[in-house]
């Protein structure tokens, strides 16, 4: 007699349905058994019949899979938290970039956090650059400039103001805007 498809459904008569839930166990062991050796698993069947008698396969041991399966052992333990946090190490990286992408996106800065005396000293600085500049812009007007005597004396009559404003403090320190500073 042939392999034919049988149709499935409940079957009616007890005897020819005991006889089926008997093959078809051994043959659920014999697969399992047959995974079990070819890819080198472990592997706990289970299966209950119809009058309530519990059959079971594992492999090595169906005790032993199921035990491992209530009780991961330490290393398995570890396992699953390394790799838990290694998940929220990627996490918070692409969160940095994220804020990092948004922080660029708004062109806005950290805040600096600077002492008084900080401040004085780099506003110092920023003046002396700015008379720097001042100055090399006088001269090149001289040089580019056809009447250098009338310039001359203006740009003296201006240096002698700005020399003198600034010995006084007139000049403010005022922020234009992220990113620019200026003195007036």
């Amino acid at each position: 007699m042939g392999r034919r498809k049988i149709e499935i459904k409940f079957i009616e008569d007890s005897i020819e349905r005991k006889a089926t839930f008997s093959r078809r166990r051994n043959g659920i062991f014999k697969k399992a058994d047959e995974l079990a050796k070819l890819c080198n698993v472990e592997i706990a069947v289970l299966v209950i019949s119809p009058t309530n008698i519990p059959y079971t396969y594992g492999y090595p041991c169906f005790n032993d899979v199921v035990e491992r399966i209530q009780n991961p052992s330490a290393s398995s333990k570890l396992r699953s938290l390394m790799k838990e946090l290694e998940q929220i190490k990627e996490f918070q990286e692409d969160l940095r970039k994220r804020q990092q992408r948004n922080l660029e996106k708004s062109n806005m800065k950290e805040n600096v956090d600077l002492k008084l005396e900080d401040l004085v000293a780099f506003k110092a600085k920023l003046e002396a650059y700015q008379a720097g500049l001042k100055r090399k812009h006088v001269e090149m007007e001289d040089l580019s400039s056809p009447s250098i005597l009338s310039k001359n004396t203006k740009n003296k009559m201006m240096r002698t103001e700005y020399s003198s404003g600034q010995s006084k403090g007139m000049y403010e320190f005022r922020a234009f805007g992220p990113g620019f500073l200026g003195i007036i």
